[in-house]
């Protein structure tokens, strides 16, 4: 009975080892009648093919085996954020006795128009500072960058937006880092490898509304060990027929910038599914600075797939008084300051998403034409890196 069981043993072992590894006429083409026996040329063929094969598979499992693990370390992170922005909620509520108080919604529900989803998706695809300031999700921005200037030369760009939000204390906030009022150059460490002393770190307030859409927030923190701020937002969003009209004021004392204010007026308009136009208008003062500074900018945004969109742009600056700080130092001999505007701009941006959803890159080629270089046209190019952890 042994001798029987044994050759019938090795039989089957051996069947299995076959069914392990594809057989080489796995590789010829389906019209191949494999009952005629075949040369010595198409089974190197069909070898050549089927190593060929193996080596594309490999190829391809290497690569998406590293986009998994990106996956899971992204997908890591994130929950991160959440579980830290949900231990320190619940830890505030414990301490205030309120620890299972629910959320008291900031917003009223509004009917909005077709330029308003237009425009919270493009605030949302270029982080705008709208998106920055009036988000309630918890999330964290790493963005790194480099930045050909033709006066200035090449510089190495870093930005950093963090923020936690805590719902369950009812006071509705928000705990941050970065502040897109003051990092205009998106440095957070500079160029000595310090960290650059405008980056905010603080808390901010969403106030409940009182006014249906009348949307406010309080922030206070450190830009620096030694220059607190704080600072007040208003947003009153009107929809006029088919426009998103958002007028905003800012205000703000820090120890080291004294008062500022500024506003903003936003005018958008949806022109098909995938267009927009926008407006901007502003205008600020500020205790250091002599008269006033305002812009104005004109911008086209489109969009061709979700996550990836351009937008182009012609703006100016100016200001009522000539401040002196701005010339002390001219690139060229025969600038002359005046009152008015001191730059044009004219530019655009293309930013998407590209690997993941949550990976982006933006290019950012724009051309001033500034008084301080004598209205000689200066090229500068941001090219962005970023990584985005969060609600996607």
């Amino acid at each position: 009975m042994l001798l029987f069981l044994l050759p019938l043993a090795v039989f089957l072992l051996a069947q299995e080892e076959a069914d392990a590894f594809p057989s080489v006429f796995d590789a010829l083409p389906p019209e191949c009648n494999c009952s005629v026996i075949i040369g010595e040329v198409d089974v190197s063929r069909a070898i050549a093919i089927t190593e060929m094969k193996f080596h594309l598979q490999e190829e391809e499992g290497w690569f998406e085996s590293t986009m998994g693990y990106l996956d899971v370390f992204h997908a890591s992170l994130t929950q991160t954020v959440h579980v830290f922005s949900a231990n320190t909620d619940r830890q505030l509520a414990s301490w205030s006795g309120d620890e299972n108080a629910t959320r008291t919604p900031r917003a009223t529900p509004r009917e909005g128009n077709a330029s308003e989803g237009m425009s919270a998706y493009f605030d949302r695809l270029f982080h705008d500072d709208t998106y920055l300031y009036s988000s309630e999700a918890s999330y964290l921005i790493l963005r790194l960058g480099l930045e050909t200037n033709k006066e200035k030369g090449p510089s190495f760009l870093n930005e950093l937006r963090f923020a936690i939000s805590l719902p369950h204390t009812q006071k509705q906030l928000q705990i941050f880092i970065g502040d897109p009022l003051e990092d205009e150059n998106k440095q957070i460490v500079n160029d000595a490898g310090r960290i650059n002393e405008t980056t905010a770190v603080g808390a901010r307030y969403f106030v409940p509304e009182f006014i249906d859409n009348l949307r406010t927030d309080l922030s206070a923190g450190f830009r620096g060990i030694n220059n607190p701020f704080v600072q007040g937002r208003v947003e009153y969003p009107i929809n006029f027929y088919d426009w998103l009209i958002r007028p905003v004021q800012y205000v703000e004392y820090s120890v080291k910038r004294k008062f500022y204010e500024e506003s903003d007026l936003y005018f958008d308009r949806r022109i098909s599914q995938q267009e927009m136009v926008r407006l901007q208008l502003q205008r600020s003062t500020e205790t250091k600075k002599v008269g006033m500074q305002y812009s104005a900018a004109l911008s086209y945004f489109n969009t061709l797939r979700f996550s990836t969109g351009f937008r182009t742009f012609v703006g100016l600056s100016g200001e009522t008084t000539i401040n002196e700080g701005r010339y002390a130092d001219p690139h060229y001999d025969d600038v002359d300051p005046k009152v008015g505007v001191y730059r044009y701009s004219v530019g655009g941006s293309w930013k998407a998403s590209f690997l993941r959803p949550w990976l982006f890159y933006e290019i950012e080629p724009r051309v001033d034409y500034d008084m301080l270089y004598n209205w000689r046209p200066n090229y500068v190019v941001r090219y962005w890196f970023e990584i985005y952890f969060g609600d996607t």
